[in-house]
This record gives structure tokens, C-alpha cells and sequence, in this order.
């Protein structure tokens, strides 16, 4: 009787490990656009309803092409606590971008996106347009090269995206960026690989090293022969400054107010 009292523990025991470790909960998943031209990002919002998530677990992410199913790439994004309530229970978002300026998509097809966590996934595709070939490509002289900012102004601790196109002259050239400062000095510089399709893309952030306030400039250079630059401005009175000087001219009416009566004595 001992016997098999042990045996039904032993049993009991290894029916209820699996199901302690497993996550009990559903996926779900968006995007803010699913019919894209090539340069443009996807953001994908997704979220895990059900139980918190288990600690150091990750949501896995693959994006592949939907007919030969070649995977374009593999990220993973980790989980957050969101306010957002699902019945009695806590959604957790997990957030991610698909930038198809990125190597490996083409145009007219169908990409999926998978996200996966524990023994859960939900799944979601786009398309690129067909029609989507950057135009700065169509104007493209021999010699050029073209360069766009997504802002001709920024302030402190923002995010300035550099992108363009290489002719084909340019492209078998080895490329990089280089950033001066108002008065001509290199603040910045960095070497990239283009995409296959002659565009680029990269990113920096706007830091300390832009403390000079004016026009700053951003040049692109492939092989010293094709350069251009584009410029944008850092304002004289940034967000900062601004917030500083509120505080300042607060600090001075409030100041006047309460000792103006005591300077009649």
C-alpha cells in the first residue's frame, strides 16, 4: 500500500511540473499599416493577456517571406507591464518595428510576422506595394548621391533619420556619414552599408555633442567623389532653455511681488 501510495505521489508530482512552469494566456498582435512602400516602418503593437509573464522570458519575433517562407530576420522583444485591463487580468505589450529599408524584402511581396512566447504565437503579415521603388532614384544623375532628414529642425534629446539613394556609380563606392557642427567642426562620423536597392538609412541622436545653437549639417560621402549634404537647425532657444527660463523669469516676478512693499520702508 506504501508502494503505491509513492508511485501516485511520483505521478501527481510530474503531472503538476509542465503545467507550473507553462505561461496559461492568449496573444494578440497589431500594426499600424500592412500595405507599405520599401523605406517605410511598421510598428507592431502586440500584447499577452492571462497570467504575467514568466520572469527572464522573452517574446520571440520572426519576419519571413510568406510563399518561400525565408526568414528576413529574427528579433526578440521583451514584455512591459501595461494599464490595459483584459477581464480580471493585466495586458502586457510588447512593441517592435519592421523597417523595410532593411536587406532581404522586396517589392510585391507578402511578409508574415510571427511573435512567439512560451508555447504561444500569433501571427501577421504585410505586403510591400510593387510600385514603391524610391523616386529619388528616378532622378538620379551618374555622379549623385541624395540625402533627406525627416526634420529641418530638432531639439535636444530628439531623433534625426538620415536616408537617400546612391547612383549606380556611387554604390560600388565605400560609404559614410559625417555630421559638423555651425562652425565646421566634425562632431560626428561613421561608416554604413547600403541596402541592396542603393537607398540607406541611419539614425543618431541629438546629445550634447550639438551644444552649439544654428545649422548643422549632415554629408554623405561615397568614395570622396560623390558627396552631398543636407542641413538642419538646432534652435537657439531649445526645450530646455525655454523651461530654464520660465523658471527664471517666475523666480523674478514672484521676487518683485513680495519684497516691493518692504522696499518703501
Amino acid at each position: 500500500m506504501k508502494k503505491i501510495l509513492n508511485i501516485s505521489l511520483v505521478l501527481l508530482a510530474v503531472s503538476l511540473v509542465p503545467s507550473s512552469f507553462a505561461w496559461d494566456g492568449l496573444m494578440a498582435m497589431d500594426a499600424d499599416n500592412r500595405n507599405v512602400g520599401r523605406g517605410e516602418i511598421i510598428t507592431y503593437q502586440g500584447h499577452l493577456y492571462g497570467d504575467r509573464p514568466i520572469e527572464g522570458e522573452i517574446v520571440s519575433v520572426t519576419v519571413f517571406e510568406k510563399e518561400t517562407k525565408e526568414i528576413i530576420l529574427k528579433l526578440d522583444s521583451s514584455p512591459e507591464p501595461g494599464s490595459v485591463e483584459y477581464f480580471e487580468n493585466t495586458a502586457w505589450p510588447f512593441t517592435f518595428k519592421v523597417d523595410t529599408f532593411s536587406k532581404g524584402f522586396v517589392n510585391g511581396k507578402t511578409y508574415v510576422v510571427e511573435a512567439k512566447y512560451d508555447d504561444k504565437s500569433t501571427k501577421l503579415d504585410f505586403f510591400i506595394q510593387s510600385d514603391s521603388e524610391p523616386t529619388c532614384l528616378k532622378v538620379l544623375g551618374d555622379n549623385q548621391v541624395l540625402v533627406f532628414t525627416d526634420k529641418e529642425k530638432y531639439d535636444q534629446g530628439d531623433i534625426i533619420r538620415v536616408s537617400g539613394c546612391l547612383s549606380k556609380q556611387a554604390f560600388s563606392k565605400a560609404t559614410s556619414i559625417t555630421v559638423y557642427d555651425p562652425e565646421g567642426n566634425i562632431i560626428g562620423n561613421s561608416a554604413f552599408v547600403p541596402n541592396s536597392d542603393r537607398t540607406f538609412s541611419e539614425e543618431f541622436v541629438i546629445n550634447e555633442k550639438f551644444g552649439l545653437n544654428g545649422t548643422y549639417s549632415v554629408e554623405v560621402d561615397a568614395g570622396g567623389l560623390y558627396s552631398t549634404t543636407k542641413s538642419f537647425v538646432v534652435p537657439e532657444f531649445g526645450s530646455i532653455v525655454i523651461i530654464i527660463l520660465g523658471i527664471s523669469i517666475s523666480a523674478i516676478l514672484i521676487k518683485t511681488r513680495f519684497l516691493k512693499p518692504f522696499n518703501n520702508f
